[in-house]
């Protein structure tokens, strides 16, 4: 990470994370806790990424039939950079570039595209459709795709989120588990392992994407969403107190 992004993620300034590079002896403990507190998960907002994520992702899209040039129009990169990246010719790419992939994808990923070149082309070569994936791992080089059975297409209408939150038996897209996980982590008091056995998802992932749609709402300058856990009404001894508080 940059210096700059370290102040931003500690919320401290950036000059004092120069000054800590440049060697200086003793910080204050409330800075200190600050960077402490700073996760070892966050994306690098400079520099090159490992390009396997961007591979798999063109891949996907190519496997839905989308046109290198429609992938590169959404991505704000060039066509035989999407080419390149399809071919698993660039082993890094900058985080700008992988950037654009990730929009691409998740902006197309649910739409069926009108080459049958490229739907050839990812046949042939074994590339799979982003159904395949799970967004958690898409990026880590030990996965692998689901490739056992043809996953059912999303429930069409505007109210899926809805029905699957009152229990009606339907299937979410990308956008769709991502609303209902969300919804789930701030207004109900489920656990994330029940959350992530209603989602069937892994409890890591349920607290991963959780971490992500709070970011994604701070970068917008949205609201943040947060866990709105009630603790039931009862009666308790003064020595209980404390503890409860």
């Amino acid at each position: 990470m940059s210096a700059s992004q370290i102040a931003r993620e500690a919320g401290v300034e950036t000059s004092t994370i120069r000054r800590l590079l440049a060697g200086q002896k003793t910080i204050r403990r409330t800075t200190t806790e600050k960077l402490l507190g700073v996760s070892l998960d966050v994306r690098p907002s400079v520099g090159d990424v490992p390009a396997l994520g961007a591979t798999r992702r063109v891949r996907a899209l190519y496997a839905l039939g989308h046109f290198n040039w429609e992938i590169a129009e959404a991505a704000g990169i060039s066509r035989d950079a999407v080419c390149a990246l399809a071919q698993g010719s660039w082993p890094t790419l900058k985080v700008a570039a992988d950037d654009g992939v990730r929009r691409a994808y998740d902006q197309l990923s649910m739409l069926t595209g009108g080459s049958w070149k490229t739907r050839r082309l990812a046949e042939r070569r074994g590339w799979v459709p982003p159904l395949a994936w799970d967004d958690d791992s898409i990026d880590d080089a030990n996965a692998v795709p689901l490739t056992d059975a043809l996953a059912p297409p999303p429930t069409a209408g505007d109210d899926v989120v809805a029905r699957f939150l009152m229990g009606e038996s339907v299937v979410l897209d990308r956008n769709g588990r991502r609303e209902a996980l969300q919804h789930l982590m701030e207004w109900t008091t489920l656990t994330p392992e029940e959350i992530g056995e209603r989602l069937e998802m892994e409890p890591d992932s349920v607290s991963r994407a959780w971490e992500r749609i709070k970011r994604r709402a701070r970068l917008e300058g949205g609201r943040v969403p947060w866990r709105r856990v009630y603790i039931p009404q009862q009666d308790y001894k003064r020595d209980e107190m404390e503890k409860v508080a």
